[in-house]
Order: C-alpha cells, then sequence, then structure tokens
C-alpha cells in the first residue's frame, strides 16, 4: 500500500483532465516545489471539486507515490479561499502560468512558495480595477522567481567595474554577463535593455521595502520583460493573451 507523504501546505497552479474521472493537478508545496499529480475521481466528485480543488486556495495535501507523478490524499482547505476580482485575477494566472512554465519539478524554493503566499493576500485585498497598484507586487514577485532560478543578475553590481553601479551612469543589460557600462556617442535615447544606476538603486530598495514609486514601475517591468522572455523563448503565456483579450492591452 502507497504510504502518504506528511501533509503540507499547497496551492493548486494548474488542472487538466485525466481519463474519464480525474485530474492532473500542477501543485506549488512548501517542501517539494512544484510537483504534478493525480487528483483520482475529481472530475466526478463534484462537491470536492467546488470545496477545495480551486486555485487561489491554501491547502493541505498529501502526496501518495515514489514517482515523479504523485497521486493526490487528503486534501484540506486550511483558510477561505482567496476570491481575486477584476483584473487580479489575471495577475494570480499569469504568476501561476509562470511557476508552471518555469520551475524545476521537486525542488523546494521556500522563500518564492512565501512570495507566492504574499502576491495573493495582496491581489485578494484588490478591488482588481486598478492595474497600477498590483504593478508592484507583481514585479517583486518576479524577481524574486528570477533569483530562486538564478536569472537575475545583481542589480546594484556592474561587471565592467567590478563594483556598485553608480547613479549617474547608464547601464546595459547583456544576459551572460549582467550590466555593463554604456558608452555611446551619438543618439541619447535610451534602449529598453539600457537602465540608469537610479533606477536600478531603485528597483534594489523597492525589492527590500515592498515600496514602488511611480517612475521605477515602468524600468521594473522592462527588466522583468528582458529576463523572462530569455527563459521562455519564443512561446507566449496564455495568461498574457487573455488579459489583452479582456482588456485590450
Amino acid at each position: 500500500m502507497k504510504q502518504p507523504q506528511p501533509a503540507q501546505p499547497a496551492y493548486i497552479l494548474h488542472a487538466r483532465p485525466y481519463r474519464d474521472s480525474s485530474l492532473i493537478l500542477e501543485l506549488l508545496t512548501s517542501d517539494f516545489g512544484r510537483i504534478g499529480c493525480v487528483a483520482r475521481g475529481a472530475r466526478r466528485d463534484k462537491r470536492r471539486r467546488q470545496q477545495a480543488l480551486q486555485p487561489f486556495s491554501p491547502l493541505l495535501v498529501s502526496l501518495l507515490g515514489n514517482g515523479a507523478l504523485k497521486t493526490l490524499g487528503s486534501v484540506e482547505n486550511v483558510a477561505a479561499p482567496l476570491w481575486l476580482k477584476g483584473r487580479a485575477v489575471y495577475v494570480g494566472l499569469y504568476a501561476n502560468e509562470l511557476l508552471v512554465r518555469l520551475l524545476p519539478e521537486g525542488e523546494a524554493h521556500y522563500a518564492l512558495f512565501a512570495m507566492y503566499q504574499v502576491l495573493l493576500e495582496v491581489l485578494a485585498q484588490s478591488k482588481g480595477d486598478d492595474s497600477n497598484q498590483l504593478e508592484g507586487p507583481l514585479r517583486r514577485f518576479e524577481l524574486q522567481l528570477l533569483r530562486e532560478l538564478g536569472s537575475c543578475p545583481p542589480l546594484d553590481y556592474c561587471t565592467g567595474s567590478q563594483g556598485i553601479v553608480s547613479e549617474g551612469v547608464r547601464y546595459q543589460l547583456e544576459i551572460e554577463q549582467g550590466f555593463v557600462p554604456v558608452y555611446r556617442q551619438g543618439s541619447n535615447a535610451q534602449r529598453d535593455n539600457e537602465f540608469s544606476g537610479e533606477e536600478l538603486l531603485g528597483i534594489v530598495q523597492a525589492l527590500e521595502s515592498g515600496k514602488w514609486s511611480a517612475g521605477l514601475l515602468l524600468p521594473a517591468k522592462r527588466l522583468t520583460r528582458i529576463l523572462l522572455q530569455a527563459m521562455l523563448g519564443g512561446r507566449p503565456l496564455q495568461s498574457r493573451a487573455l488579459f489583452r483579450q479582456v482588456y485590450g492591452k
């Protein structure tokens, strides 16, 4: 008989039908990071699915089996589901899709799990009608994810001088190297992969404090788009396309 592993906190990132009556779930767990499991009979048991197997709900789950694809055992709601509204729904779906696409399976990421919980709490408190209120928490989550995956260079470090970036200097992001100074004659127009020292140092402070000034949101978004695109390749995100269909941008 399969012995269940100790129950642990989890969130459902994605669900898809499996055979006649089951679901394959992608979970974010505290001890195993992203992990797949089969919820047997879940499509037949509508009450269980409606009460527990919902995204953004804090769960306590037990998993059975030693293979890569586990079997879902007991499921318990440890708190009321976090009901997201409006634009916050799409931010939550976007975060879930990033985790499914980028997180390796079976590796614990405790700091990221905690940051995901913080993001969901912020989204649940939002009315969902103003994207600007959601930009800062989302950028913080994206950068935490990139750091956990080793795909975010130190934002306050210049690889050219091997020292701290300077406020009066412009830097170019090189994916394999990090930030290097820009010395260019002629046009002063800033390119998408260029950032001022003030912007980089400001983003570092915002990550620590959780407080974002309006002037930092756009460069932070450019930064995360560049770094995430390098990892996602040419395959688009479905959640981003869905957001554009609904809100037109």
